[in-house]
C-alpha cells in the first residue's frame, strides 16, 4: 500500500518509520517531495500518517482508506469528510502518559504557588507564607472525563490517599477506585472536588462543559488543571471566577486563541498573540503553559511506534486500534 508521511521527520525518525512498517508499505515522506509531486503522492496514497489535512488536500486524496494522527484530538479534522467517504480514522493515545505528567506538574506547581515565590526571590523579596501550600494528601480529585490520560494522572496521585470522581458520560468504569457521575449530576461532583482535571475531547457535546453556573458550584480552594482543550471550558467564565478568587487557582495547557504559526519569537505569526480574549496573562493566580505538554526528551519512535504497528495492522487486515467514532467526534 502507499503510505504518506507529514510532517517534519529527522533522518533517524525516517529510518525507525522505514524499519517499522510493514515492508509491503511503499512510504513516501510528504516533507521531502517537490511542489509539482505533492498532488500526486496525496491522490496515490491509500494511508496517510500524522498532520491535518486540510480541505483541499483531502479533495486530493481519491484513494485513501486511512488516516493515522499523531496526536488524541481531532477537533480540528474534518471528519464529516471521513465520515460522507467511510475512511477509517485513528487517532493515538501513545503519549497519554506524558500529557497527565505535564499536567500533575502543573497541579504541583499551582498548589505549591511556586509562581509567587519565583517571582518574588528574583525582586530579593523573602514572603514564605505568601499564598499559603496546598497539600494533596487526603484531597479529593474530579476527572472530567476518564480515558488514558486521566487514568495515568490517577497513578500518579497514589501516594497521597486522594478521593478520586469522575464525571462521564456513562456508569460505566473499569475502576472500582472512582466514583462516577453523569453529567446531569456534575454539580452534585464539583461541589466536593479540590482538584479538577479536565482531558475531555472538544466535541459538540462537550463545548462549554464547564459554565458559569459550575464555577458557582465549586469550592473557592479548587484548583483546576486543563490538558484537555480549552473549549471545555467557557473562558469568560474561568476568567472571571479567577478574577473574583471563586476558586484558587488555575493551570492551563490548552487554550482559546492560537498564533496561524507557532515557533516563538522567531517564527510566530502574529506576534504577540494571547491565548484568550480574556487577559489571562493579567492574572496571578494561573499558571500559563503554551499546548506543550507532549514537548518532551522522548524521541519521535518512543511515543510514535504503536501509531505505525496500527497500520500496520490495517495493512494486514488485522484489528485496528483506536478507531475514532465519527458521530461522537472522539
Amino acid at each position: 500500500m502507499n503510505v504518506l508521511l507529514l510532517g517534519n521527520l529527522t533522518a533517524e525518525d525516517k529510518e525507525d518509520a522505514q524499519r517499522i512498517l510493514d515492508d509491503s508499505a511503499k512510504l513516501l515522506f510528504y516533507q521531502d517531495l517537490k511542489e509539482e509531486e505533492k498532488d500526486g503522492a496525496l491522490a496515490q496514497a491509500d494511508i496517510v500518517i500524522g498532520g491535518r489535512l486540510t480541505d483541499e488536500q483531502l479533495q486530493k486524496t481519491k484513494n485513501l482508506k486511512m488516516q493515522q494522527i499523531f496526536g488524541t484530538g481531532v477537533n480540528r479534522h474534518n471528519l464529516q469528510h471521513f465520515k460522507e467517504k467511510g475512511i477509517l480514522f485513528c487517532n493515538s493515545h501513545a503519549h497519554s502518559f506524558i500529557i497527565a505528567e505535564h499536567g500533575f506538574s502543573m497541579l504541583h506547581a499551582a498548589s505549591k504557588n511556586i509562581q509567587f515565590s519565583d517571582q518574588l526571590l528574583r525582586q530579593g523579596i523573602w514572603d514564605p507564607q505568601r499564598g499559603t501550600s496546598v497539600s494533596f494528601f487526603n484531597k479529593t480529585v474530579l476527572f472530567l472525563g476518564f480515558g488514558e490520560i486521566a487514568k495515568h494522572f490517577k497513578s500518579f496521585c497514589k501516594p497521597f490517599n486522594m478521593k478520586y470522581l469522575a464525571i462521564k458520560r456513562t456508569k460505566d468504569c473499569d475502576d472500582l477506585e472512582v466514583e462516577v457521575f453523569l453529567p446531569d449530576n456534575k454539580k452534585e461532583a464539583l461541589k466536593q472536588a479540590d482538584f479538577i482535571f479536565n482531558s475531555l475531547p472538544l466535541t459538540t457535546k462537550s463545548a462549554n462543559f464547564l459554565d458559569e453556573d459550575d464555577f458557582e458550584a465549586m469550592k473557592t480552594s479548587a484548583i483546576i488543571v486543563n490538558v484537555g482543550r480549552g473549549g471545555t471550558i467557557n473562558d469568560k467564565a474561568l476568567y472571571e471566577a479567577l478574577k473574583e478568587n471563586k476558586i484558587k487557582s488555575a493551570a492551563i495547557d490548552v487554550w482559546y486563541n492560537y498564533p496561524e504559526r507557532r515557533g516563538g519569537e522567531q517564527e510566530q505569526t502574529p506576534k504577540p498573540c494571547y491565548p484568550s480574549d480574556y487577559p489571562f496573562q493579567e492574572l496571578d493566580n494561573i499558571i500559563m503553559s503554551a499546548h506543550r505538554a507532549w514537548v518532551t526528551d522522548l524521541s519521535f519512535i518512543d511515543l510514535r511506534k504503536e501509531l505505525f504497528l496500527n497500520v500496520n495492522r490495517f495493512i494486514k487486515g488485522e484489528q485496528v486500534k483506536n478507531i475514532v467514532n465519527l458521530d461522537e467526534e472522539y
